[in-house]
């Protein structure tokens, strides 16, 4: 009887430990994976002359929708599909004020470019930059559209663009959608921001 009972309670004490490593493993949530965009063209950069000035580079803004870290996918009709696994490693907006900075001081070397973080004590120039979409589609779209201004230190409007630009993706997978998105940023929006605003600068 004594090792009747014996044998029943290492038995309960083997299920119980096999249950507990069965709810563990159901429970545990699957791993996550986490982007930034990268300029992967920053050694190819066709510097631009123009007269020695500065520029406050204000922080991007983009649609509330795109604010936080998950990777978003948008349908045709306006269904928003959130990432739960694959994220960004940093909130869109500072990416993107980073990598357009970066850029323009690239292209544009004779201008100081300023951030919120560093001013001068006197009125410059500012660029603004608003996002509306940074996202692919169902289909396997790419789309990113907004709009920028760039202010003079008296406060004039010295040019003003609305940028559209569509892609498609060329292969599977969420880094080739980072990927895509990072490079029509730099070639598709932030080099012709660079020339209009040359242009502008040069302009008499």
């Amino acid at each position: 009887m004594k090792r009747l009972k014996l044998f029943m309670l290492v038995r309960m004490i083997v299920l119980g430990l096999i249950t507990g490593v069965l709810v563990g493993c159901a429970s545990s949530t699957p791993p996550s994976y986490e982007y930034l965009l990268v300029d992967s063209s920053s050694d190819e950069v066709n510097v631009i002359a123009t007269a020695p000035m500065q520029i406050q580079m204000m922080p991007v803004e983009v649609a509330n929708y795109l604010s936080g870290n998950e990777i978003v996918l948008v349908s045709k009709t306006g269904g928003v599909h959130r990432s739960q696994s694959h994220l960004w490693a940093e909130a869109l907006a500072p990416q993107l004020t980073r990598l357009t900075q970066q850029r323009l001081e690239k292209t544009l070397n004779n201008i100081s470019w300023y951030s919120r973080q560093r001013l001068p004590s006197y009125a410059i120039a500012q660029l603004n930059i608003e996002v509306d979409r940074f996202y692919a589609d169902l289909q396997g779209g790419v789309n990113i559209t907004g709009r920028w201004q760039l202010i003079s230190a008296e406060g004039k409007i010295l040019n003003t663009q609305v940028f559209d630009v569509t892609d498609y993706l060329r292969s599977d997978g969420y880094s080739a959608l980072t990927q895509t998105l990072a490079s029509n940023w730099i070639n598709q929006i932030v080099e012709p921001m660079a020339k209009q605003i040359a242009e502008a600068l040069n302009t008499p």
